[in-house]
């Protein structure tokens, strides 16, 4: 049922009538003249709309052509989304993978990549996650990260590096210097202890 009939109980009126409907009420025919005047008015400013909307994104929209036997990087993720922060700046971090290399051009705008072996994604992917390599540039992250069960990327701790006890509000805290799966030790970051055995029961340091 719609939100109206759900608050009020009662489906509401529906005055919908045909364009080429005719009436004797002079009032009735008056309404449908006004409505179709804001109707024709409605129409057009939606496609003004759309217009000008499609204007300023083909200002910015680039064409992305590859050929088979290319090598491009794939754009998994805007940035890696998790559920234990491993830094402040991870949206800063690589968020390409490859180079890997085209096989076959799937209709206009998705191509199927060579990936590796193990890779648990789909190897067909929109032009838009697809970005040419040139040249002997290095690669930002030569494999593909892990992935779970539902395609997205895991992140639970991979190593204790380090352990450490600090004070707060006068009580002493155990931390570990944890190293997560799909982050270099670079991204290691610092958590309690209480912290991981909560979230993480399985892991064993």
């Amino acid at each position: 049922m719609s939100p109206f009939q759900a608050l009020y109980g009662y489906i509401p009126t529906h005055l919908d009538f045909p364009s080429s409907a005719t009436t004797s009420v002079a009032t009735l025919e008056e309404y449908m003249k006004q409505r179709a005047v804001v109707l024709d008015i409605l129409k057009e400013t939606l496609h003004k709309a759309h217009e000008r909307m499609k204007f300023f994104a083909d200002k910015t929209r680039t064409d992305r052509v590859f050929a088979v036997g290319d090598k491009v990087y794939l754009k998994l993720q805007p940035y890696m989304q998790a559920s234990v922060a491993l830094r402040r700046n991870l949206k800063l971090a690589a968020k390409y993978y490859g180079p890997f290399t085209i096989f076959q051009k799937i209709g206009a705008a998705a191509y199927k990549l060579q990936l590796h072996a193990e890779a648990r994604i789909h190897l067909v992917f929109h032009v838009s996650q697809l970005k040419k390599h040139i040249g002997t540039i290095h690669s930002p992250s030569p494999s593909l990260p892990v992935l779970d069960t539902d395609g997205s990327i895991l992140v639970i701790p991979a190593a204790v590096l380090n352990t450490r006890t600090i004070f707060r509000n006068g009580a002493p805290v155990l931390q570990m210097l944890i190293r997560w799966t799909n982050a270099s030790s670079e991204d290691a970051t610092w958590k309690d202890t209480t912290h991981i055995a909560h979230h993480f029961p399985k892991f064993n340091p």
